[in-house]
């Protein structure tokens, strides 16, 4: 447009491509200055429609007397009386029209500015052909690399159940911010995995990701590893330490098990979050940390802010972004999927595995959800002599945990084992079990009470 607009002696130029409903878009709008327009719609759009629908340019020396087009309300409001347009060419149809005026002068346009036009409105055509033709190859790469992640993975996350969409779905914009975030979810469900996905795929990945699992340390350990300490602050501290926070800085801090922080750290926690500040233990100097902090938890953080056992200002600002993992029982259409992904992991991809091993892959309930699965993977690969993966390949607890009914029994008795199992695998969870089962809770109560059930006695 620049060119144009010096080669033509214009005041203004722009660019409009035309959509396949007709709507005219203004995609580039410029001035004498080399300048962005500050109100690029303020142009004949009556020439524009009059080029694109004939297929043919337009000269006028001035729009205002020009009988085609004195009665367009545009050329009027905006004082325009010079234009010259030509269309686009594309393969099937006119995509655009390239467009140029001048408000302050009449017959500024000559039929030398026109062929000039007409030999750039060829190129331009051809420009926007090969543009149209790459953008549509990416956004097909695009989708169907998408369609590949929403089907099967995004990063390691295995899956195309809905509860496993839902999680990857998330990600795309958790990944973009740098806000705290709160993952949910039982043992073994994978939430350091998505922690360092968040990590590895943000603006943080050249920085430290450091995990601590707060259950491992006690009180007075877990503070002296978080923020580390000063010579002198207690018996044995001999030299100074550095603490993991300082550890992480401009990177990532990942903290497992988060309920299992005690309340008087909680609050320094707190202040790391809040201000970026902190001290060692013994030390009156206050440090910087800049991390982005991801927590994890398999209790029910609401319920412990209820308790008092949580600081409510801490769990609200950790949890600024919530994800919640489903457990494995809850997509076993990924059970499949899993086991071909930890075949391929421990190079194993030639194995196949039996319909009656899988069955009992599927319908196990998976108490230690997908670690557990792993495991049990790599226990049928180590016992596994031939090519198929067998029931008799499977760790025992797996082919024992669905086997209870494999002995003749009326339908009452195997509805009375199937709740008792359920209850067990849930730990005694009603609300849960409920789910599990396909009933209400209601209902799930009654049928306790029918077989006189009770967490002592279904042992």
């Amino acid at each position: 447009m620049d060119i144009a607009i010096e080669r033509t002696g214009a005041e203004r130029g722009a660019l409009v491509l035309i959509s396949d409903e007709g709507e005219a878009d203004v995609r580039v709008a410029r001035n004498m200055k080399k300048e962005d327009l500050e109100n690029p719609e303020e142009i004949s759009f009556t020439i524009v429609r009059n080029c694109f629908k004939t297929g043919k340019p337009v000269l006028t020396t001035n729009a205002k007397t020009d009988p085609r087009f004195s009665s367009s309300s545009s050329i009027m409001l905006y004082n325009i009386l010079s234009i010259v347009a030509v269309p686009i060419p594309g393969r099937k149809r006119v995509q655009g029209v390239v467009y140029l005026d001048s408000r302050t002068a009449k017959k500024i346009f000559s039929q030398e500015d026109l062929n000039f036009l007409l030999a750039f409105h060829q190129i331009a055509g051809i420009a926007l052909e090969k543009v149209k033709k790459e953008k549509n190859l990416i956004y097909e790469n695009l989708r169907l690399k998408s369609q590949l992640k929403e089907d099967y993975s995004f990063e390691g996350i295995v899956g195309k159940s809905r509860a496993i969409k839902s999680v990857i779905n998330i990600l795309p914009r958790v990944i973009a911010s740098d806000v705290p975030v709160l993952i949910e979810g039982e043992s073994g469900t994978g939430k350091e995995l998505i922690a360092r996905v968040i990590h590895n795929s943000g603006q943080r990945s050249k920085r430290p990701f450091v995990p601590v699992y707060c259950g491992a340390f006690p009180a007075n350990l877990l503070e002296s590893e978080l923020f580390g300490y000063k010579k002198g602050a207690f018996t044995g501290a001999v030299s100074d330490k550095m603490g993991l926070f300082e550890e992480a800085d401009g990177g990532t801090f990942f903290l497992d098990e988060i309920a299992e922080v005690p309340l008087p750290i909680q609050t320094k926690l707190l202040r790391v979050l809040e201000h970026g500040v902190f001290r060692r233990l013994g030390d009156t100097k206050e440090r910087k940390a800049n991390v982005r902090l991801i927590s994890a938890t398999n209790r029910n953080l609401e319920e412990l802010v209820r308790k008092g056992e949580f600081r409510e200002d801490l769990y609200y600002r950790i949890k600024v972004i919530k994800i919640v993992l489903p457990p494995l029982r809850e997509r076993k259409e990924d059970i499949p999927l899993l086991i071909e992904h930890f075949l391929k992991k421990y190079r194993k991809s030639e194995l196949k595995v039996s319909k009656e091993a899988m069955d009992l892959f599927v319908s196990y309930n998976w108490p230690g959800n997908v670690r557990e699965l792993e495991n049990a993977v790599a226990h049928a690969i180590v016992m596994c002599t031939g090519k198929v993966i067998k029931p008799e390949h499977l760790p025992p607890e797996i082919v024992s945990g669905v086997d209870m009914f494999s002995e003749p029994t009326s339908l009452k008795e195997m509805e009375k084992k199937l709740i008792i199992q359920t209850l067990q695998k849930t730990g005694w969870n009603k609300k849960k079990s409920a789910e599990i089962l396909g009933i209400s809770t209601r209902t799930l109560h009654n049928k306790i009470k029918e077989y006189g059930l009770s967490e002592k006695n279904s042992h």
